[in-house]
This record gives structure tokens, C-alpha cells and sequence, in this order.
């Protein structure tokens, strides 16, 4: 093999090599400081942006400096593959920290022992990019002075034997397809987040492309710089330069909820104020204030996680037991020698999703929110109730099988009555107070939670429900009121439509709903909005998560459940 052309001569890529270092390096050092910080400060939003940024320059400078090698040699060729290394490290680092962050938020202790695995997740792969970063550029400083010092300026023959030849070629081959399927698998990941999705699988991409769309946008850029790396000696420069559009045009698509978080903000705070008053902040003090968010949206927060609130949890409590099936609840309390809390230990109860015959309290029903609202005072409920035994979530292993029957939509609500009643028995032992009680869910659970809400507070249903809970509000998540018909469930006209439930003094409603959710297409939450107004009852607002599919909130940092949560629990302090 023939070696022998110099890399070209071109200052501003040594230029681009220390502005990188630089950049990684103060990401790091915020990263630290970041790490080892309790509260907000004004530098972690310039964290967010400046990580982003470094990120995206990191991949910039790797692909300039594949094009600008126009020969091989030595260095040239490690720094090639060193090139590789970086990107697949890049690729693999972002699925970690999305892991990582969803693993905090599902777990119950708050124990760095018990929490291990997901840090190192989040903190090694952080500031993996970054190191490697550094080594990356300084490595690309150093090839560069060697190749025009005439270092190894020579043509040299190199024996490579035939097997190493075919080794080679069958990972080669193996990589273009794994990078081809993936650049594929981006492109339907741009469609969905641009038109929303349009049936039930793109549905599920919906939920992931929205609120992982940095993350992807990053896996799918590397992504596009090694197949171009890969092809670029057997393609034209039309397809080179297509391929390179086409895969920063996905990026930048999987960053448009981002570039919109903003306006996101904007939007959500005209709604909210023109529903609460325009002066709902002067009624929030200042010392309560601290206790919450101290901005919409962290970038940072999005990256590193926010770390869970420390609580007092009871976990498994017996509340049920007939019909052939076991429920229980978990219960998330203040920290008995913490007084003055915003929550007054007002009391939430929290019904899981899962479509009526799926779900869970815990893993599935967002610990990490249930432990944040804990730590400001209110005592969290996350419920069980009896779910349909349907055949196709037979396998499910997340579902627990003892609290699976042939029940309806009726019986769901009356397990959650059932646990009302239990509530206030045991109300004193919890520390709730039943005189300010909030009802939260999501999908199903946000049905049920609009149900049973509903219902407590017309006075109509005490054969069901216990008359000793005064509901000050209900917080519905992207609420499936009146979908059970596909999963063949009957019930009462108005437990499957609790919007039929809602008067004139009805409690305050904050509905989560994001634009792309298929399966609120046709505007539940928007009938339960115009249901409140039709009854002259104006205490009801949708906060629009743009581009937001299903589940949305599913990642606890993520731009919608940040946002979301800055207006949550400023409504239930103005409510309670």
C-alpha cells in the first residue's frame, strides 16, 4: 500500500483544535462545580448551552478533519481511527445518560449506593465526551505539526496481511450497514417529529423522538459523520453532500422542540395567566418560591439530571384484598422534622396509566415526581386499582398479575373509592390532610383521575367515594377519557366521560397535553376545557407541549416535564 500525500495545510483546523480544547475544558470545570451544587445558578444555564455547543463542535471538527486527510500515513491513519472511536463513544455516551437519568427517576432510594450505577452512567459518560474531547484535539494539534515538520513525509510499503485485509473489510461492512439502518431509523425519527405520528407505531416514536430529540439529534448526527467517513471514497460528491444534508437537516428537526422551548414558555404562560390571573405570581411568597423551580427549562438539567428530593417512603401497603386481587399503595412523605413546607401536607393521589389493562404504581408511574412533591410539604398516594385482564398483556412483566380481573371501567373507579375510604381511616398516620386533596394521573390514569376527582367533588357518588376528602384540583396528564371502547371495556356513561361530571364549581383543572399525542387526536383535553367553560366555570387551562407526543413526561429532565412541573406546583400551592 502506498502512502505519501500530506494532510492539508490548513491553519484555522489547528485554530478550531485549541478552541475545542478550551470549550471541553470549561465543561468540565462547570461540570464539577455542577456536580457538587444543591441549588440553581445562573451558569448552569450557560452550562447547557455551552455542552451543547462543545458537543456539536466536537463532531464538527471530527468530520473536517476526515476530509481535510487527503493522504495516509502513520499519524494520519491514527488519528482516522481515533476519529471512529470518538464518534461511536459519542453515540454510546448519549444512550447511557438517557439511561442513566430514567434509572434515578424509577428508584425508590435515594441511597448513592443504590444509585451507583446510574451516576456513573450520567457522570462517566459526561465527562467521557469531554476528556476524550480534549485527547482528541490535542492529538489532532499534534498530527498536524508532525505532517508539515515532513515527520514520515515519505512513501513507505506497509505488509498487511490478507486476513487482517478481510477482518477489516467484514467490519467495514457491518458498520455501514449498523450506520445505513440507523440513518434510516433517523429520517422516520424527523417525519414523526415534524408531522406528529399518523398511526400506532410511529405513535411510540412519538413518545421518545419529542423528549429524547437532543439526545437522538446528537446519536443521529455522529451517526451521519461515520457513514459519510465510511462511503466517502466509493460516492460521488452529489450523494457525499446529499447524505451530509439529509442527516444535518434530521438533526437539526430532532432540535426543533428545543429551538421552540421558548416560545414553549411564552405560550404556556399567556395561557396560564389568562386563566389564573394575571397576577397569580404576587400570591406566591418569596420564601415559598425557593422551594420551586427557578426556571422553566435547564439545559443542564436536561443533560446531568436533577437529583431526587429526599423523602420519607412507605412502600407495599395492603388497602384490598377480594375479588381475587391484592392492591396497594406507596406513600411519599415530608421529612417529619421539616415544617414550614409549601404543601402543608395537603394530600395527591396518584393513579398510573397503562390503558386499563396495564400499568403500575412506582417504576411506572414517575417516582421522582411523587418524591419532589414529598419534599415540599404534600403527602403523595401512588395507587393500584384493578386493571382488564387482556390476553395481549399477558407477557407483561411490569404488570403484576394479582391485581388483574375482569373488570370495568365502574370497578376501576370503585377501587380508587375504595382507597378513598381507606385514606381517611388512616389519614392521621400519613399526616394528610383530607381537607385539601389533589387527584393526578396520566393517559388512563389521567381518566381515572378526572373520574374520581369529579365525583368526590359533586357530593352525588358517597356510596363510592369517602365524603371526607375536599379535592382542591386534579392534574391530568394527556387524560384518555372515553378511549376504553377500544380495548372493549364498558362502564357508566359518565365514569367513561367524566367530563359529563364537571359544574359550575368544579376544582381548578391543569391539563399536560402535547401537539402530536394520535391518541388525544381528536381534543379530549380540549372538550374538558370547553365542558368548564360551557359551565361558566373558567378555573380550567391545557398547557400545549409543542411536538409533544404521548407520554411525553415521561423523562423526568426532560423540556416538557420541566416546564410542566414549574407550572404544577405553582397551581397546586395557588389551590390549596
Amino acid at each position: 500500500m502506498k502512502i505519501g500525500k500530506n494532510w492539508i495545510k490548513t491553519p484555522k483546523i489547528k485554530i478550531a483544535c485549541y478552541s475545542s480544547v478550551i470549550m471541553n475544558s470549561i465543561c468540565g470545570l462547570l461540570g464539577i462545580f455542577y456536580l457538587f451544587s444543591s441549588s440553581y445558578s445562573i451558569l448552569w444555564d450557560f452550562l447547557g448551552i455551552i455542552l451543547l455547543i462543545t458537543i456539536f463542535s466536537n463532531l464538527v471538527l471530527v468530520f473536517i478533519n476526515s476530509r481535510k486527510r487527503n493522504g495516509h500515513n502513520r499519524f494520519t491513519n491514527k488519528f482516522n481511527i481515533f476519529g471512529y472511536v470518538y464518534l461511536t463513544f459519542i453515540i454510546i455516551a448519549m444512550v447511557c445518560m438517557m439511561l442513566g437519568n430514567l434509572l434515578v427517576s424509577v428508584t425508590y432510594s435515594n441511597q448513592l449506593i443504590d444509585n451507583l450505577l446510574s451516576y456513573i452512567l450520567i457522570y462517566l459518560f459526561y465527562f467521557g465526551i469531554l476528556i476524550i474531547g480534549i485527547v482528541y484535539a490535542i492529538f489532532g494539534v499534534k498530527t498536524y505539526n508532525k505532517i508539515n515538520l515532513g515527520v514520515e513525509n515519505h512513501t513507505i510499503n506497509i505488509r498487511i496481511s490478507r486476513r487482517f485485509i478481510k477482518v477489516k473489510s467484514i467490519f467495514k461492512k457491518i458498520a455501514i450497514v449498523i450506520s445505513r439502518i440507523t440513518f434510516i431509523i433517523g429520517i422516520i425519527f424527523g417525519i414523526v417529529i415534524l408531522f406528529g405520528s399518523f398511526e400506532i407505531v410511529t405513535t411510540f416514536i412519538a413518545i421518545v423522538s419529542g423528549q429524547f430529540g437532543i439526545f437522538f439529534s446528537i446519536i443521529f448526527f455522529a451517526n451521519t459523520i461515520i457513514l459519510l467517513k465510511l462511503k466517502h471514497q466509493r460516492w460521488n460528491t452529489k450523494k457525499f453532500y446529499r447524505t451530509a444534508l439529509t442527516g444535518t437537516l434530521i438533526s437539526l428537526l430532532l432540535l426543533t422542540p428545543l429551538f421552540l422551548t421558548q416560545f414553549t414558555i411564552n405560550n404556556i404562560e399567556r395561557n396560564f395567566s389568562s386563566i389564573f390571573g394575571p397576577n397569580w405570581r404576587e400570591q406566591i411568597p418569596v420564601e415559598v418560591n425557593n422551594y420551586f423551580l427557578e426556571t422553566p427549562f435547564s439545559l443542564s438539567n436536561y443533560f446531568l439530571g436533577i437529583p431526587p428530593k429526599d423523602c420519607n417512603i412507605e412502600k407495599d401497603v395492603l388497602f384490598y384484598k377480594d375479588e381475587g386481587i391484592e392492591l396497594y399503595f406507596d406513600a411519599y412523605m415530608p421529612k417529619s422534622n421539616i415544617g414550614g413546607l409549601p404543601g402543608a401536607n395537603s394530600t395527591i393521589v396518584r393513579i398510573h396509566g397503562g390503558a386499563w389493562v396495564s400499568g403500575d404504581k412506582g417504576l411506572m408511574n414517575m417516582m421522582q415526581m411523587n418524591k419532589y412533591f414529598a419534599a415540599q410539604g404534600y403527602v403523595v398516594f401512588d395507587i393500584q386499582y384493578g386493571i382488564a385482564d387482556n390476553p395481549l398483556y399477558a407477557l407483561d412483566p411490569l404488570t403484576p398479575t394479582y391485581k388483574k380481573g375482569s373488570f370495568n371501567i365502574d370497578d376501576m373507579v370503585r377501587h380508587i373509592g375504595i382507597f378513598t375510604n381507606y385514606l381517611t381511616n388512616h389519614s392521621e398516620e400519613y399526616g394528610a390532610n383530607l381537607d385539601s386533596v389533589f387527584f393526578s394521573g396520566g393517559s388512563a390514569g389521567g381518566h381515572l383521575s378526572c373520574a374520581a376527582a369529579l365525583a368526590i367533588a359533586s357530593g352525588h357518588y358517597t356510596d363510592i367515594f369517602s365524603a371526607n376528602l375536599t379535592i382542591k384540583g386534579l392534574v391530568p396528564f394527556y387524560p384518555a377519557n372515553d378511549l376504553m371502547n377500544f380495548f372493549g371495556l364498558s362502564g357508566s356513561l359518565e365514569f367513561k366521560n367524566p367530563e359529563n361530571l364537571i359544574e359550575s364549581d368544579s376544582p381548578p383543572c391543569l391539563i399536560f397535553q402535547g401537539t402530536h399525542d394520535i391518541i388525544n387526536y381528536f381534543g379530549i383535553s380540549r372538550e374538558i376545557q370547553d365542558t368548564y367553560f360551557s359551565k361558566g366555570n373558567g378555573n380550567c387551562a391545557i398547557l400545549w407541549m409543542p411536538f409533544g407526543g404521548h407520554a411525553s413526561d415521561f423523562y423526568f429532565t426532560g423540556y416538557y416535564n420541566q416546564i410542566f412541573l414549574y407550572y404544577m406546583e405553582r397551581f397546586l400551592y395557588l389551590n390549596l
